[in-house]
């Protein structure tokens, strides 16, 4: 019996997992310079799942082998991390959209994870889930 109930744990979590993959389209989209007063006019619940896209520079793009992160965004902007799986060929400088579930940690930083990106002169991509 225990064994069995052991198997049957990773099912809901899997399929909860598959649930929250699927991103909803974005509450707005913004450039670093918008993004403060976006945030602001922003009428969110803590517990309501928002997603926003901004465009920007990247300042950073790093891989650590499991996650990437990409930073775009700075002072007197709020700073804005992208947490993904994949960097593929980004740079510093490079002019991208980052798509992602808002976690704002303070009113200077925001993080997206998940977050979804593309070029900033390309069409967004369809499904972009």
């Amino acid at each position: 019996m225990y064994r069995l109930h052991h198997l049957c744990l990773p099912l809901p979590v899997f399929a909860f997992t598959t649930a929250v993959l699927a991103q909803p389209e974005p509450s707005f989209e913004a450039t670093c310079a918008q993004l403060r007063d976006r945030l602001a006019a922003l009428d969110a619940q803590s517990d309501e799942w928002v997603t926003i896209d901004v465009v920007g520079e990247l300042r950073a793009v790093e891989h650590d082998g499991t996650l990437g992160y990409m930073l775009t965004c700075a002072a007197p902007d709020p700073e804005v991390v992208c947490i993904t799986y994949e960097i593929n060929d980004y740079r510093a400088g490079d002019r991208v959209v980052l798509s992602g579930t808002l976690n704002q940690i303070d009113t200077d930083h925001v993080s997206l994870d998940p977050c979804l990106h593309y070029p900033a002169d390309a069409e967004r991509p369809l499904p972009f889930r």
